[in-house]
Order: C-alpha cells, then sequence, then structure tokens
C-alpha cells in the first residue's frame, strides 16, 4: 500500500522506540494498527461502494437498451399488423362499382365446338373387323 520495505520499517520503529519511549511503544502501535485496519476497511468499502454503482449504472444502460429494442420490435409488429387489418378490411368490403362486381355466366350454345380444357365424351373406337367373323 505505502511500498515500505523491511529496513525503512525497522528504522521507523528505532525512531519511535527513542521518541515515544518503551512505555507507550505497545499503546501508540495498538492505536496505529486499530487506525490502520479503519481506514483499510473504509478503502475497501469505498471501492465495493464504487464497484456496485457501476454495475448498476452497466445494468440501468443494459436495459435501457433492451428496452429500447423491445419497443422498436412492439412498434414494427403493430406495424405489420395494422397493414394486415388494412388489406383484411379492403378485401372484405362489398364491392359498389359495377366495374368489380361479378358477372354471372351466360349458358353456352352447342355449336359443336368444344371450349379448351373442356371435356367430351367421345363414342368407344370401333375395332376392326377380321374376316371370318
Amino acid at each position: 500500500m505505502f511500498d515500505i520495505s523491511f529496513a525503512e520499517l525497522i528504522v521507523i520503529g528505532i525512531v519511535a522506540l527513542i521518541v515515544i519511549g518503551p512505555e507507550r511503544l505497545p499503546t501508540v502501535a495498538r492505536t496505529a494498527g486499530y487506525f490502520l485496519g479503519r481506514a483499510r476497511r473504509y478503502v475497501n468499502q469505498v471501492k465495493h461502494e464504487l464497484h456496485e454503482e457501476m454495475e448498476l449504472d452497466e445494468l440501468r444502460k443494459l436495459r435501457n437498451s433492451m428496452q429500447e429494442t423491445v419497443d422498436t420490435f412492439e412498434n414494427s409488429v403493430r406495424t405489420e399488423i395494422n397493414k394486415i387489418q388494412e388489406t383484411v378490411n379492403t378485401d372484405t368490403q362489398p364491392a359498389t362499382t359495377p366495374e368489380a362486381l361479378p358477372t354471372e355466366e351466360k349458358p353456352v350454345k352447342n355449336t359443336g365446338t368444344t371450349k379448351i380444357g373442356a371435356t367430351t365424351s367421345s363414342p368407344a373406337p370401333e375395332t376392326p373387323r377380321q374376316p371370318g367373323n
């Protein structure tokens, strides 16, 4: 955290022993350790809260993106449904113009000719007679 080597710690300990004195050094070391532990917990708590806030922000962005996608999809589906409904409504409306009314079929007079695609019954072909029958 502070990048202090072991040799530097020994020098700090000797200076503290000389300045503070051997009677009060354990109490001061205990108090310093307590405050150092509290500072570490506080830093870790702040890091954790920042990390959670970043994740929450990412989740909000993801939720907004998904909501936009859902809205876009819903709008496209509604548009297609409306188009289909318009098509169905125009197809089911009764025809009001004479051109749109279906024409009645008139009976066809038998002229001896057949229409293309019409089937007629023809007599069975005659079998040739063999002599002697």
